[in-house]
């Protein structure tokens, strides 16, 4: 009985068998002389070497490939390489004979080198076949709608008392229409801007081959090996770009992209005061079409609504996003406001124009030429004149009045009375008294400034006297200051007569020396030479100096007559020297600017000023544009007679290299391109 119940498990595992290597569509198994790449996914103990099945002599099948692994224990041969098309359904199997276990061990499916488990479309059939001493262990496979996914290596393990076994690999491979790995993306370009295109696509079966298209027309004849890259030196005008990808399964397209060209953005649109106040408007907006270039920046056009409007006042912002809160306004005032916008094309057109109103403010200044006179006996009629209308900042509601009486010896007594008109009496309330008065308007937006008090002292008599403040309105202007501004003048005149004297006196005296001598007992003028303007006083003076005859003969060339030099501003000053502007004119009636190195004292010793002119030497000889050029040397004559040199360098605008860094460290120095 149990002889018969093997025979028909032995016959049930051979049907399944016959159904899977036979039975089981668009399976195509390698046949004699072809061979399969093999995947290079297993580990190194699960590598086989790639053979073709003419090699093999003990397969029964020509079409089937069978191992011969060495192991007592062993997976039964099977199919080793499966190809076939997506989509289609698929069983593999592999079955052992092992001794009776009793540990419940089951064969288990390997992908890759990874543990494969059930899924929906996955799934793994077994049973054991008991014959005797040993039983025969089957797993079955099966695979509804292959993807390419599934490709790969499959192997089955199984561990006998403690040692694993593992099958022979069975090789999946899924061929189909080529898959798009990397398709062409949409580009915003600038105009006649070269740029390129990549389209990658894969199999199996490969080799898959690309052709581009251009607005709907193919480019290359000759089609290219993915991955292909398309190479365009630039458009005028936007265009469509697609890619198909061939192989022995057919064709697949990519997705058409457009290759746009940036532009300037569309003006923006939706300009609103979203709040006021009295001195700023909240503003939004809504951007333009960007021109396939994102937009950056924003500029806003401000101007006042008035008969002498002044000239525009932009604000720059950066967007997003789009508000912004335009400050330091005058209130209750119409402004037109535009606004345009950049990208990195150029700007757009402006917006349309809005015309918005501050909210009223608080007065900006006070009433004006406050006086306070007599009103009889018992009252004091305290008079103003009304601040001009731009510095309301409102409608007017009137004016606030404080009054402050102060009696001496008794506390002082304050009342704030209110007025529409420009006039207010006030009535009186002590005597022997100072009265101090001040005045300030009042709109919707609050309280402005209060004037400069005003003082008035009752006496105990009765008799009163008038008082007038120190702010006279526009245009009546107080004698008191026409007297000040005329003495002023005046003085500034004698002061400036006296400076040109005293400029004309000096140069004359810098010129000439003492040429002109006063004397009582005689008009004789005398006139002493400073110095000789030829060539030979110059090596006179050079000589009169001690330095050595070899530097004279090097600074020879370059010396200046001092005529040609005019000195200016101190630039910076050392301990023992200091650099001054100057300016050198040249024989052809050209004058640039210099900078003069003098030195500071005015008792130097020989060997300082050989020191001195050998550096000058020194720099005559460099010729190189980081080190800075001689330009001449002058000397001029000093209070006592002694030669004093000087050097000539050209004038440096940035003035020297550590004030630059350090100024340029924090921002507030010239930036050099």
């Amino acid at each position: 009985m149990v002889a018969m119940q093997a025979a028909l498990w032995t016959m049930e595992l051979l049907i399944i068998l016959a159904y899977t290597l036979l039975f089981v569509t668009d399976i195509y198994v390698l046949g004699k002389e072809e061979e399969f790449i093999t995947p290079s996914l297993l580990p190194k103990d699960e590598e086989h070497t790639r053979t073709p099945f003419s090699h093999i002599g003990a397969s029964p099948d020509p079409y089937i490939q069978l191992t011969q692994p060495s192991q007592k224990i062993r997976f039964m041969p099977t199919v080793r390489n499966i190809v076939l098309s997506e989509h289609k359904d698929i069983k593999f199997n592999c079955s052992i004979d092992v001794p009776n276990l009793d540990n419940g061990e089951q064969i288990t499916w390997w992908k890759n080198g990874q543990l494969t488990s059930h899924s929906e479309r996955i799934s793994f059939q077994s049973f054991d076949i008991p014959d005797g001493v040993m039983t025969t262990m089957h797993s079955l496979c099966s695979i509804i709608g292959i993807q390419r996914s599934d490709n790969g290596t499959y192997t089955c393990k199984l561990k006998v008392k403690g040692e694993e076994i593992v099958s022979d690999p069975i090789y999946v491979q899924v061929e189909g229409l080529p898959y798009f790995i990397r398709q062409p993306e949409t580009l915003n370009i600038t105009r006649n801007t070269p740029f390129n295109l990549t389209c990658e696509a894969v199999g199996p079966p490969e080799p898959v081959e690309i052709y581009w298209y251009q607005n709907s027309t193919r480019i290359n004849d000759k089609a290219e090996v993915s991955p292909a890259v398309l190479y365009v030196l630039g458009l005028d005008q936007a265009a469509i770009y697609s890619c198909e990808a061939h192989n022995k399964k057919g064709l697949t397209a990519s997705n058409n992209i457009n290759v746009n060209i940036k532009g300037i953005p569309f003006p923006p649109f939706n300009l609103k005061a979203l709040s006021k106040t009295s001195n700023s408007i909240f503003l939004s907006w809504t951007p333009g079409f960007d021109g396939y270039s994102s937009i950056g920046l924003c500029s806003i056009k401000v101007k006042e609504v008035t008969k002498n409007s002044s000239f525009p006042v932009f604000y720059n912002t950066s967007v997003p996003p789009h508000t912004y809160t335009i400050s330091h306004l005058n209130s209750f005032t119409q402004h037109n406001i535009s606004i345009s916008c950049m990208n990195e094309v150029g700007w757009s057109l402006p917006s349309s124009w809005i015309v918005s109103k501050t909210a009223e403010g608080a007065p900006s200044t006070s009433p004006q030429n406050i006086t306070v006179i007599v009103n009889g006996s018992h009252s004091l009629k305290v008079m103003w004149t009304q601040p001009p209308l731009s510095a309301v900042n409102g409608a007017l509601l009137g004016y606030i009045v404080k009054v402050l009486w102060s009696v001496r010896g008794n506390k002082n007594i304050s009342e704030t009375k209110n007025t529409n008109t420009t006039t207010l009496v006030i009535s009186i309330r002590a005597t022997n008294a100072t009265c101090t008065v001040s005045v300030a308007c009042q709109t919707v937006g609050g309280i402005g400034p209060f004037s400069p008090t005003v003082q008035v002292v009752i006496p105990s008599d009765g008799s009163l006297a008038s008082a007038t403040s120190s702010t006279p309105a526009p245009g009546q202007v107080s004698s008191y200051m026409i007297l000040l501004g005329f003495i002023s003048g005046l003085m500034i005149i004698l002061l400036l007569i006296y400076g040109v004297v005293k400029f004309i006196s000096r140069k004359k005296e810098l010129e000439f020396g003492d040429a002109f001598v006063s004397s009582d007992d005689s008009d004789m003028v005398v006139y002493k030479a400073k110095k000789s303007y030829n060539r030979k006083g110059i090596e006179v003076t050079l000589s009169t100096l001690g330095i050595n005859e070899d530097l004279q003969q090097k600074l020879e060339d370059v010396m200046v007559e001092r005529s040609l030099l005019s000195l200016g501003k101190v630039l910076g000053e050392g301990e023992f020297g200091s650099v001054m502007e100057g300016e050198l004119r040249y024989p052809d009636s050209t004058a640039h600017k210099v900078a003069v190195k003098t030195m500071k004292l005015d008792n130097f010793s020989q060997r300082e000023i050989e020191e001195f002119l050998s550096e000058a030497a020194c720099m005559k000889d460099f010729n190189h544009p980081n080190v800075i050029k001689l330009l001449g040397v002058c000397l001029e004559v000093g209070p006592r007679r002694t030669p004093k040199p000087m050097v000539i360098l050209p004038f440096m605008k940035y003035g020297d290299l550590h004030s630059f860094l350090l100024s340029s460290r924090i921002g507030s120095g010239p930036q050099v391109s």
